[in-house]
């Protein structure tokens, strides 16, 4: 799914009208853009964070964060040789027992999108939810905080029943005897 689609169906939700049309940005469309950043680094430092793998060299025990392609906002395993070691997390750098390749995996929030772009969060967020985050944070910006709580509500209501795996409870329909 690609941001705009997003962006739109939080315009809806505003009754802001059509949104990304122009071929310059409208100050409505760069508040929107700002907005849905900030939705998408809350979903992925939050709720369901972005995991990668890197094979990395461990030098005089270290392996410097630079050697990872995105910026790590947490570690989650280190392993070398095929096993988990233990490792320490310090301000530049993983201090890890042994020198050599090790492979890290690690969790990395979502840098700053355009509107074309791919929205690189899991299958499971649908853009209606991203599209609650958007209107959320648009109310608090203009300052109407009762709807961003309404809107906030929703948005995170549904997202930590997408972290924690557990669908909505749903009483079956009954089935009387006549």
């Amino acid at each position: 799914m690609k941001l705009k689609d997003c962006i739109m169906m939080a315009a809806q939700l505003l009754e802001l009208g059509d949104v990304l049309k122009e071929q310059t940005p409208t100050d409505v469309d760069k508040l929107l853009l700002l907005c849905a950043n900030n939705c998408l680094d809350e979903i992925t430092s939050e709720y369901l964070p972005l995991i990668q793998e890197k094979k990395a060299m461990a030098k005089d025990g270290k392996i410097p964060y630079s050697l990872l392609d995105e910026t790590v906002f947490d570690v989650i395993e280190v392993r070398h040789e095929n096993k988990k070691v233990d490792f320490r997390l310090l301000p530049t750098y993983i201090k890890v027992d042994k020198d050599g390749e090790h492979i890290v995996k690690y969790c990395t929030r979502c840098s700053l999108l355009g509107a074309e772009d791919e929205v690189p969060v899991s299958l499971l967020i649908t853009p209606r939810v991203i599209a609650y985050g958007i209107a959320s944070e648009y109310m608090l910006v203009k300052g109407f905080y009762e709807e961003a709580v309404t809107f906030d509500g929703l948005f995170k209501d549904t997202l930590s029943r997408l972290a924690s795996g557990k669908k909505e409870k749903r009483v079956g329909r009954r089935r009387w005897l006549l």
